[in-house]
């Protein structure tokens, strides 16, 4: 699809760059910011990751009709995913625990971080009107599909799953929904045969897009993390739900100064109010009055 045209579909107004390879659309309630042969934009504030990249050609430039519709659509939009459902139960998963250690920085392990941050984010939305279980309260393994069937027993309208990253030298957040079907990862070029299939979280497509804003754009705010952006993957956790799913990684053990920041506890704390802030955003901007 023509970036011009859909721009003028959501009302963005004209592209303040007038070049071929790039485009930057702003107004008093949306942005956005692409460039030719790259798969990530800035949308309202936030990075997101596209199925395939951005094209130039014929002096425009072109983006695909599938990101248009569960990229841009759901963040651009929102309003379109109310309905009378209320979200009611959230189930946080504390990544790793008991044999399954994560990574781990020079000091922090990511399974105890993890669970401290779950337990955070908790209590952060404990009086908010909703009931919230954890996949695991204590350091044990829990295999990934008890996650997945715990979830679905406790009848979870949302699932957040939290973890920390390790990648040499690199930092700041990311925040992890699925492909829609037919897309690749993030990380893949293109898709395999098997991305052609629809995963059970496929049925949230849009909510899922919308609760990764959500949170990433309270996460960024708040914390002035580098923005690794809403990022797509077909993690066990995340596409055998029944529900809106996202995964987030909260910043890089491997990174020495991010490290540090993650180990001091009121760090964390800003974490899981913002992380609450963002579910509570979310929540509030779906449910119908």
């Amino acid at each position: 699809m023509s970036v011009r045209d859909v721009a003028a579909y959501y009302g963005l107004g004209r592209d303040v760059r007038s070049v071929v390879d790039r485009a930057d659309y702003k107004t008093g309630f949306a942005q956005l910011e692409m460039q030719a042969d790259r798969r990530d934009i800035l949308l309202n504030g936030v990075n997101h990751w596209l199925s395939a990249p951005v094209l130039a050609e014929r002096d425009r430039l072109w983006i695909a009709e599938l990101d248009v519709l569960k990229t841009l659509d759901p963040v651009l939009r929102p309003e379109r995913l109310r309905s009378r459902s209320t979200i009611r139960t959230i189930v946080l998963d504390p990544g790793h625990g008991g044999s399954d250690r994560g990574t781990r920085g020079r000091s922090g392990r990511e399974k105890v971080l993890t669970l401290d941050l779950a337990k955070r984010v908790e209590r952060n939305l404990a009086g908010t009107g909703v009931r919230v279980a954890l996949t695991r309260t204590s350091d044990r393994t829990v295999a990934l599909e008890d996650r997945v069937a715990f979830a679905r027993a406790k009848g979870a309208d949302l699932f957040v799953s939290l973890h920390f990253n390790s990648g040499g030298s690199a930092d700041g957040i990311e925040t992890y929904c699925a492909p829609p079907a037919g897309a690749p990862s993030t990380a893949d070029g293109r898709p395999s045969g098997s991305d052609r299939d629809a995963a059970p979280v496929n049925r949230f497509d849009d909510q899922n897009a919308w609760l990764a804003h959500c949170v990433q754009k309270a996460l960024l705010e708040a914390t002035g993390a580098v923005d690794r952006g809403v990022r797509r993957a077909r993690f066990y956790v995340l596409q055998y739900q029944n529900c809106p799913a996202i995964l987030i990684e909260a910043g890089f053990l491997s990174n020495a100064a991010e490290e540090q920041r993650i180990l001091r506890t009121d760090y964390r704390e800003l974490l899981a109010k913002v992380i609450a802030d963002g579910i509570l955003t979310y929540k509030k901007s779906v449910e119908t009055p």
